[in-house]
């Protein structure tokens, strides 16, 4: 890579609204802050500026993914505080990756690439195939609970999800990891082992809970993006 290149990314990691690019990279960058930290931002006036500075649709939903993708697995490692990973870490991380590549090698994305879930929410249809199994797949929690706990950490962030019956013992780590997945500490961990939640509980815990706050953003865009008209069309 070249010294300029560097220099180019250096500029935008240190302050992105600043930095030299086109306005239509800027337009993506204002779209990456707003999913992962004011998605209530993200209404049709937004998505006809991110039109007019030359983001497409596909466009759109691309950059959406990528910031879905990092907001879900960097509230997962904060939660679990990930090291470098030894040689096992990296097999079983081999191994998760091949199983995602199989699921996601099914050809081109689908037209159109969103569908209406049955709650009512629009979402990628592939994180709606991804959110119904982790709320049917059989594991230690009970699925009743597994809806709890995604409800509650996408309703943090804005998202429309039932009120569901929710222990305060499990919202002392659920509202901490949505929000703020930085400050997650020990003592939180201790706590819900104690109340008798399992390692494979809370890492179910962890999974739902980080996958509900980055899919937050994502619905607050393609309620945007989807509009009537679209739809019917």
């Amino acid at each position: 890579m070249r010294y300029a290149e560097l220099e180019g990314i250096a500029a935008v990691l240190d302050d992105w609204t600043s930095a030299p690019m086109s306005e239509r990279k800027r337009a993506a960058f204002r779209l990456l802050e707003a999913l992962t930290l004011r998605p209530h931002e993200l209404d049709a006036s937004f998505v006809e500026e991110l039109e007019s500075a030359g983001l497409t649709r596909p466009e759109v939903e691309e950059v959406a993914a990528v910031a879905f993708h990092f907001n879900f697995i960097n509230r997962v490692a904060d939660a679990v505080d990930f090291d470098l990973p030894d040689a096992a870490q990296n097999a079983r991380t081999a191994s998760i990756l091949s199983l995602l590549g199989i699921v996601a090698s099914g050809g081109p994305r689908p037209a159109p690439s969103w569908v209406r879930a049955a709650d009512g929410c629009v979402r990628p249809i592939e994180l709606e195939t991804a959110r119904e199994q982790l709320l049917a797949h059989q594991g230690a929690l009970a699925p009743e609970q597994r809806h709890a706990i995604e409800a509650r950490a996408a309703a943090l962030w804005g998202a429309e999800r039932p009120t569901l019956e929710f222990p305060p013992v499990l919202d002392h780590f659920v509202k901490p990891l949505s929000l703020h997945a930085y400050q997650l500490h020990d003592r939180l961990v201790e706590e819900l082992l104690a109340a008798g939640y399992s390692q494979q509980a809370l890492f179910e815990v962890t999974l739902l809970g980080a996958f509900g706050a980055a899919l937050a953003g994502q619905e607050h865009l393609f309620a945007a993006l989807i509009g009537p008209e679209r739809e019917q069309g």
